[in-house]
This record gives structure tokens, C-alpha cells and sequence, in this order.
């Protein structure tokens, strides 16, 4: 019952910082300025504020109503099957264990029902069993849970990253080369003067 507790409350946790995090993301940013003996030179156009494309939380939103929904907002819609795969895996994993948790628990009831001695060791044996299938099917709720959680972070890391530029990297003296063709490739190193 204590390791139950613990596990509930860490899941607890976790959902409150991520509902914190959530929350102060949708805030405006405002930073502090000192203040200053010379006037700024450099004149910013009025409407010079830089404004997402993407909102994160409407992201975070669609993908807690429905996992892959913020996915498919900001236009990466490859990483909804890797989420209903993982989903379903974990879902199957815990349908199993817990019809594997039933089945024991009706074992163990079939003995004791039957009232011998013989039969009340029998049960005994069983115990363990019960014990490990409720514990694994437990397991797998946890990582269905933690899979939902992983889904609504990356949504909302996602929105937060899909205005960022790296399509021209800088320039580098180093570069690499592959020919598929004749199956070669290499490494040049220029260096100006």
C-alpha cells in the first residue's frame, strides 16, 4: 500500500509541474531594464514584438484532449503513430496483466472455496503469483500514463521550437560529401586567409 501511495503521488507531482509549466508559458515575458544614462541609437520599428506562430498552449490542449491532436497542429503529423503505437502497447500490456491478476485471484478463491487443508496450501501458491501480475499490470498503467504525459510535452516543446530557424546553418571550414552511386564519401577542410 506504501509503494502504491508513493507511486500516486509522484504521478501527482508530476502533473502539477507540468500544469505549472504549462501555465507560465501562456504569461507574456517582460524583462527588467535598468535604468539607463544614455538614450538607446538603435530605433525598433513599433512593431518590432516577436509573435509564435504556433500557440503552445493550444497545442498542450488539443494533444491532453486527444494525444496527437498537437502533434498534428504543428504539422508533424509522423509522430502520431509512434504515440498510439506506444499507447497501445502499454494498454495491451496492462489488459493482459490484469486478466493474468484475475485469473489468479479466481484460483485462489476455487481453493479456499473448496475448504481442505491441501487445497489452502494450493492457494498459498498462488499468492505470489497475484502478487506479481498486480504489480506488473500496475507497471503498465504507470507507463501508459507516463507515455500520455510524454505526448503533451512534446506538443508542447514542439510549439515552443517550431518558429526556430536552422534550415542555414553557419558556415563551417568543415564539410562532408557522400556519393551513393560509387559509394564514396569524405571529409574537406578549407581554410581562408
Amino acid at each position: 500500500m506504501m509503494k502504491r501511495t508513493a507511486v500516486v503521488f509522484r504521478i501527482f507531482s508530476a502533473f502539477l509541474f507540468s500544469s505549472f509549466l504549462i501555465h507560465h508559458s501562456s504569461l507574456p515575458a517582460r524583462a527588467q531594464s535598468a535604468p539607463s544614462t544614455r538614450p538607446d541609437t538603435v530605433q525598433a520599428p513599433v512593431d518590432s514584438e516577436f509573435h509564435m506562430t504556433k500557440s503552445p498552449l493550444e497545442a498542450v490542449l488539443l494533444s491532453s484532449v486527444l494525444p496527437g491532436a498537437g502533434q498534428v497542429y504543428l504539422h508533424q503529423a509522423w509522430k502520431v503513430p509512434i504515440i498510439y503505437a506506444l499507447a497501445g502497447g502499454f494498454f495491451y500490456g496492462a489488459i493482459i496483466q490484469n486478466n493474468r491478476y484475475h485469473w489468479m485471484i479466481d484460483s485462489i478463491n476455487k481453493y479456499y472455496a473448496r475448504g481442505t487443508s491441501t487445497d489452502s496450501n494450493h492457494a498459498q501458491f498462488f499468492v505470489s503469483p497475484r502478487e506479481f501480475y498486480r504489480n506488473d499490470r500496475d507497471k503498465w498503467w504507470i507507463y501508459l500514463g507516463l507515455a500520455y504525459i510524454a505526448n503533451v510535452l512534446d506538443a508542447y516543446v514542439s510549439a515552443n521550437l517550431y518558429d526556430f530557424d536552422v534550415s542555414t546553418p553557419g558556415s563551417s571550414p568543415f564539410e562532408s560529401y557522400y556519393d551513393p552511386i560509387d559509394r564514396r564519401g569524405g571529409i574537406s577542410f578549407t581554410l581562408h586567409f
